[in-house]
């Protein structure tokens, strides 16, 4: 096959979109009440759990066909929200990229975390233990407007952090709940170097 012909083959596939999550707040809830969340896109569902009538941060991962339901997490398992309740939330991102500051990446056995927080970044590794590093660069992958970002930390002594944080749906695999961000990332650092991969949320107000 022809570099043209593979190139061609290559564009004809279909795109697969990596939806983002969306940020919202509770608005339209009286001050001594609380937004149901359901466990279906139905106010006939069961009630798994209530936001506060001033909620802010709520990362929805999708959206019902009708546009009346968002589906969030909850209590480490997803629900349902009925969208008239809610509006749209700034948030703070890093850099040119989509990715929301106060990001909490994470992943299980080992159970791993590094937090995004604008300025600076903290890893914690059971073997390694806590780290923190600063942000030296993030690029948005070419073509692409917010995501999938690619951050590099380091440190003063030499260690550094390669990670790609993409908006797609992803499961810890010790719970329910889905989260709105993956993660891959690389330390390397002198005679080492470890690749993880795991599920990030941007945790509420």
């Amino acid at each position: 096959m022809t570099r043209a012909s593979l190139i061609a083959c290559v564009l004809a596939l279909p795109v697969s979109v990596q939806a983002e999550p969306s940020y919202h707040r509770v608005v339209g809830v009286a001050v001594d009440d609380i937004l149901n969340v359901r466990s279906e896109p139905s106010a006939s569902s069961a009630d798994i759990g209530d936001l506060a009538y001033d909620a802010r941060g709520i990362e929805a991962f999708e959206f019902d066909s009708t546009g009346n339901w968002a589906r969030i997490a909850l209590n480490e398992r997803d629900g349902w929200v009925a969208t008239r309740f809610l509006t749209r939330d700034d948030v703070a991102t890093l850099g040119e990229s989509t990715l929301p500051q106060g990001l909490i990446c994470g992943g299980t056995e080992p159970f791993w975390a590094l937090g995004l927080y604008g300025s600076d970044a903290r890893y914690s590794h059971p073997t390694d233990g806590d780290t923190d590093f600063a942000f030296d660069s993030i690029v948005t992958a070419e073509g692409r407007l917010g995501s999938p970002a690619l951050l590099t930390l380091a440190t003063e002594d030499n260690r550094v952090i390669e990670a790609t944080v993409s908006g797609a749906i992803c499961f810890d695999g010790m719970s329910d709940r889905s989260y709105g961000w993956t993660i891959t990332m690389q330390l390397i650092a002198p005679g080492q170097r470890r690749f993880l991969s795991g599920c990030c949320q941007l945790p509420r107000d």
